[in-house]
């Protein structure tokens, strides 16, 4: 209990800035349409067993149409819920271990680890990476479920990890692992589970839209040569330092085995992004990692983790701070931008186009579109980059908001444009 308490208020400690932050420009567009989905749309898409080319994930755009109902764009609440999340995976993990025989104080230095690692901070920084939280929440309640042999309860945790972000179709080939390793090899449950996983996967595949672009599937040489050493990298943010892990495969112990299987499937899709390469990506996969070394440590005496504690915490605590200081520049500079321009929309809001020189380095078109969205309190508004011909074009036939944004001094000048 008291070791409990402890990781929970170093957890604090080391993240309340979170609360500073601001919206990354995915928040923004999903916070510009999600309150308005009326709650039958996410019950029908929840259910469906189709893949949704829009990308539409039920599980983890609730979270955006319920937050955005409440509190709009008021961003400190929208951090509780993903902190909870979190802590809640930090249990679930602990049980995972707990129930894989890994010694009580092994376990609580795994959990330890997940809780305060750096390697996928963005996951319990950012609202956008809900998606990946639930995915890890669902995931191990599937898993957990599945070890108390409660195989429907297990199901419908998997469904909703899937619905939460499509990264778990590969839990059934960790399910059987288990199986395997640990159960009577009781297989037959499994089918509904692979016979699921495969027609999701075939169907992402088949119909996927995004046919060159980031989220493009490269089955390519160069591809893995681009995400192996950066998903190797982040676990101890030492160059290719990850796959050391798999040295631990020699102790020939069936829970390490297990950890890094479980590991290795939940990054297999991502090897084959190069386009879409982010830390919180790595927030599921870390499990994997966390049971493979809370099970070979376990072989040592607890005073070891003393020792480990002394190495890491300060090197982990270098790249967190590091990296929360480098996202709340970006999000003071983004809040500096969005707040102006939707203070002026709300002043002017016959003016219905915009169209800007330039945005804060962190945002991409769509967050400045939903941010002009946002401040009309409307959909479907367009937002245009100056050197667009549909820009061109708005300039000389209508109105426009005509937005300056100057990064270096972070100030954004908006006025209206009439044409001639």
């Amino acid at each position: 209990m008291i070791a409990g308490v402890a990781i929970l208020l170093a957890f604090c400690a080391l993240n309340y800035r979170a609360y500073d932050g601001f919206f990354q420009d995915d928040e923004l567009d999903n916070i510009s349409w999600g309150p308005a989905v009326p709650m039958s749309d996410f019950a029908v898409a929840l259910v469906k067993p189709t893949f949704d080319a829009s990308n539409f994930r039920p599980t983890g755009h609730l979270y955006f149409a319920l937050m955005g109902r409440a509190f709009g764009m008021d961003f400190p609440p929208y951090m509780t819920p993903i902190m909870v999340i979190h802590l809640v995976n930090v249990l679930l993990l602990f049980l995972l271990l707990r129930r894989l025989s890994v010694p009580v104080w092994w376990a609580l230095a795994g959990a330890g680890f997940f809780a305060l690692s750096a390697t996928a901070m963005d996951a319990y920084w950012k609202p956008m990476y809900v998606f990946d939280l639930l995915c890890a929440t669902f995931s191990m309640a599937s898993l957990l479920l599945w070890t108390h042999r409660r195989w429907v309860l297990s199901f419908a945790a998997f469904w909703i990890a899937y619905k939460a972000k499509e990264l778990a179709v590969m839990l059934p080939f960790v399910l059987l692992a288990y199986e395997y390793l640990f159960g009577g090899k009781r297989y037959l449950p499994l089918i509904p589970f692979f016979v699921t996983s495969l027609s999701f996967g075939m169907q992402g595949i088949l119909l996927n839209p995004n046919k060159n672009n980031d989220y493009t599937f490269r089955f390519t040489v160069d591809a893995v040569r681009k995400t192996v050493p950066f998903y190797a990298q982040r676990l101890f943010f030492v160059p290719f330092g990850g796959l050391a892990l798999f040295l631990l495969a020699l102790l020939r112990d069936r829970r390490v085995w297990f950890g890094l299987f479980l590991m290795v499937c939940f990054l297999f899709t991502l090897l084959f992004l190069p386009g879409r390469l982010f830390e919180a990506y790595a927030y599921l996969p870390l499990v994997g990692a966390v049971i493979a070394m809370a099970a070979a440590g376990s072989r040592l005496k607890p005073a070891w983790i003393l020792l480990a504690a002394a190495l890491w915490l300060p090197w982990n605590y270098r790249h967190l701070h590091r990296e929360q200081q480098a996202k709340l520049a970006g999000d003071d500079e983004a809040f500096v931008f969005v707040d102006k321009l939707q203070r002026w929309a709300e002043k002017h809001p016959g003016v219905r186009t915009l169209v800007y020189t330039a945005s804060p380095t962190v945002y991409h078109d769509w967050g400045v579109t939903a941010a002009w969205n946002i401040g009309h309190h409307a959909i479907g508004l367009k937002a245009l980059y100056r050197d667009w011909p549909e820009a061109a074009k708005a300039v000389t036939e209508q109105t426009v908001a005509y937005a300056t944004w100057d990064g270096a001094a972070r100030t954004l000048s908006v006025q209206e444009h009439s044409p001639r």
